[in-house]
Parts: C-alpha cells; sequence; structure tokens
C-alpha cells in the first residue's frame, strides 16, 4: 500500500476539494460522467471512501484502479474561441488530487517548485526590468494549443526523474493509455474519443504541463528579460535584431520538445507603444487594466444584484428588505477586497485610478437600484464599498510597510 492512498489522506483530499469549493461562492464539485454528486457520493461517504481506497491497494506489483472517461464541456472565452474543460467522475478528482499532491510533493523535494506564481508577482518582476529599460523591444507570443500539443505520456515519464514510485508511474501511464472523452452533447454524439494532449481542467494537467515546459526555460535561465507564464511568452530585447535572435532560439527550445509558438501571437512591439499581457496593458511609466479584465470583475458583482432583487420580491416586511440590501454591500465589500486580499493586491497594480472611479460608479448604480425596488430611498446604509478608496488605502499601507525609515527621521 502507498501511503498516499492511506484511507486519512483519501478522506482529507476529499474534504479539501469539498471545501475549496464552498468557498468558492458556494459553487458545487462537478459531476462527471457517472452523475454521481458530492451529495450522493456523502450518503455513503465511508462506503465511498473504503471502495477507492480497496481500488488502490497495491496486488502483485500493481494498482489496478480504472479511470473513467471525462466529461467535456466547453466555455467561451472572454477573447473569443472556445475551451474545452474536462471533468472526472468524483471518485477520481480524488485520486488525481492524490497523484497531484504526490508529484507536488516529490518535486519540493528536488528543489523543483511547479507552482505557478501569481501574475502579481510577475508583473512586479516585469516592472523592474521596463524602469531599466524604458525603450525595449519585446518579444510576445504563446505556444500555440498549449495542453493539447504536449505528449502526455512524455510528460508523466518525467516524474521517474522525480523519484516516483514505480507503481504510481506506472499507474499514471495506465491512466494516459486510457483516456477518453465524451463530449457533454453526448446525445447527440454517444462516442468516447481519444484525447492525445493533456486534459485541461484538471490540476494534474497543470503540473504536467508545467514540469514538461520548463525544459524550454533552461536555455534562458541566464536572461533576466525572460517570462513565461503558463503559455505566455515574453522576452525584453535590446533592438528589433535582438528580438528577432531570441524568437529563432525560442522556436528552436520549443520545436525540440515537440512545440510550436503561434503565429498570429507572435509579435514584436516596443514597449513605449504599450503591451497587453496578464490582463494589464503596460507602458514604461504606467499600467492600465484591460478593459476584458475589467468586464469580468463586474460579472459576479451583477449576479449579487440579481439575488438581492429576487430576496426584495421574497421579503415580508421593510426588515427583510434593509438586511438584504446590507447583505448585497457585504457581498461586494468581500468580493472586491478578495480571500487574503489577493484581489485588491492586483487592483494595486494599476496606476490609472480613473478606471476605479468609474468602476465605483457602476457598483453603487446597482447598490441604488436594489434600494429603490425595495422603497427604501432616503434609509442610510452607511458607507458603500468603493475600490478606488480601498486602493488607495491598500497601497499606502504597503508603501509605509516597505519605507525603510521608521519612525521620525534624525535630526540633523
Amino acid at each position: 500500500m502507498l501511503e498516499i492512498f492511506s484511507k486519512s489522506e483519501i478522506a482529507k483530499v476529499y474534504l479539501d476539494l469539498k471545501s475549496k469549493k464552498d468557498l468558492d461562492r458556494n459553487k458545487r464539485m462537478p459531476i462527471g460522467i457517472d452523475g454521481v454528486s458530492s451529495e450522493i457520493f456523502e450518503r455513503n461517504l465511508d462506503s465511498s471512501l473504503n471502495e477507492i481506497y480497496r481500488k488502490l491497494l497495491v496486488k502483485n506489483g500493481k494498482i489496478e484502479y480504472n479511470f473513467a472517461p471525462l466529461l467535456r464541456i466547453e466555455r467561451s472565452k472572454n477573447q473569443g474561441g472556445v475551451r474545452a474543460l474536462h471533468i472526472p467522475r468524483l471518485r477520481d478528482q480524488i485520486v488525481l488530487r492524490l497523484i497531484h499532491n504526490e508529484i507536488q510533493r516529490l518535486s519540493d523535494q528536488k528543489g523543483i517548485n511547479l507552482k505557478i506564481g501569481s501574475p502579481y508577482s510577475f508583473v512586479n518582476r516585469f516592472d523592474l526590468v521596463i524602469k531599466q529599460n524604458p525603450s525595449a523591444v519585446i518579444l510576445k507570443t504563446d505556444i500555440s494549443q498549449f495542453y493539447d500539443s504536449i505528449p502526455r505520456a512524455t510528460a508523466i515519464k518525467l516524474c521517474e526523474r522525480l523519484g516516483m514510485r514505480k507503481e504510481l508511474l506506472e499507474l499514471m501511464l495506465n491512466w494516459s493509455e486510457n483516456l477518453k472523452i465524451r463530449p457533454s452533447n453526448f446525445y447527440v454524439n454517444s462516442d468516447f474519443v481519444a484525447f492525445p494532449g493533456l486534459p485541461q481542467g484538471l490540476s494534474v494537467s497543470s503540473l504536467l504541463a508545467e514540469l514538461y515546459v520548463r525544459q524550454i526555460d533552461h536555455r534562458f535561465i541566464n536572461e533576466q528579460g525572460y517570462f513565461r507564464y503558463i503559455d505566455d511568452v515574453i522576452i525584453v530585447c535590446k533592438d528589433i535584431e535582438d528580438a528577432h535572435n531570441k524568437l529563432e532560439n525560442l522556436k528552436q527550445s520549443i520545436g525540440n520538445i515537440s512545440l510550436k509558438l503561434s503565429p498570429h501571437k507572435t509579435e514584436i512591439l516596443r514597449i513605449k507603444d504599450g503591451l497587453e499581457w496578464l490582463g494589464l496593458v503596460h507602458y514604461p511609466e504606467k499600467k492600465l487594466i484591460h478593459p476584458d479584465k475589467l468586464i469580468r470583475a463586474v460579472r459576479p458583482i451583477s449576479f449579487f444584484q440579481k439575488e438581492c432583487l429576487q430576496r426584495i420580491c421574497a421579503s415580508r416586511n421593510e426588515i427583510e428588505k434593509i438586511e438584504s440590501i446590507k447583505i448585497l454591500i457585504s457581498k461586494i465589500d468581500k468580493y472586491t477586497t478578495g480571500n487574503k486580499k489577493v484581489r485588491l493586491k492586483w487592483y494595486s497594480l494599476i496606476d490609472d485610478n480613473g478606471q476605479w472611479k468609474l468602476m465605483d460608479k457602476y457598483i453603487h448604480g446597482l447598490i441604488y437600484s436594489c434600494i429603490r425596488k425595495a422603497g427604501l430611498v432616503g434609509k442610510t446604509f452607511g458607507q458603500l464599498p468603493s475600490i478606488h478608496a480601498k486602493i488607495l488605502s491598500y497601497k499606502k499601507i504597503r508603501e509605509s510597510q516597505n519605507s525603510p525609515i521608521k519612525g521620525n527621521a534624525p535630526s540633523v
């Protein structure tokens, strides 16, 4: 029996998966092709977990656990096109997360950090390089069909270098060899289809992709201006000629591992003309939020407003209506701050306060529309949430924390 597949670890992973979904605006764990939801799974929780445990036992040097096909759903991208996401059945979600945790543990032991850094850290490092090179030329590109193009079995075999146990490696290869996809419109087409790359939407796919693609990073390890965020690549160059040379080096590097760059997303530009990257538009002296990112930011807030309107319609008296407005304000306030201030931290990167004042106007409009619907015009609800005010306060606190001078300056 592998320690990572103990009963306690299986139970822990399930509870972790469930709690993360509960924290994420009350989302439920996704349901795979077997139709088993977390509610059904929990009706006989001990039996469900024990069944996973039994099927993960090592017998005759092998783990004979069988994975079910993945359910594919398609989501529209903001920039156009479609992103395919893949959902395992619930028991497979648990097993794949256990494998994910083991890859993470082994890579950490080897001093290999496979965790993808936050966009915030990438932007800060990029800013430092740009401030030193305000007239820089930027090579911007991305890896074509990133997840779909990575040879799954080859990526899995890289785990052997991390020291992965033979039985677990064989289980992963067995998963890879038998991986099938069922489209969500299976009533139209019920055939299971093979899938050549890493199925997007699985955490284990993200880890394997990062492990595989880091092979191209070694060639640029001494390049201070080289940045790769998943499949997006940015290289800060001295001039146009330098950019073309680095582009050829990059093509050769990714060609060596059977990947390609997207021709229509490969461009060479000057930073002074603006660079769209990681949801921001970068200039040497400022950063603006990309309009698409701003639209995405307000979507959940409009959802909160619709919930509030429904509660108001169902309210039996003024007290319940007032409570509905207070709940709306609280939800917006928490959302604009983010868990551990992560969203506020990201917003603070933006130099143009005018965008946030505009968003404040939109938010306040949503709140006032609910107040009018409730017939509570004239009632006081305290200070309404303000992203602009929060950002100014957050920046002020950060500046004071980062200041090398503590207390009063000494007199001369």
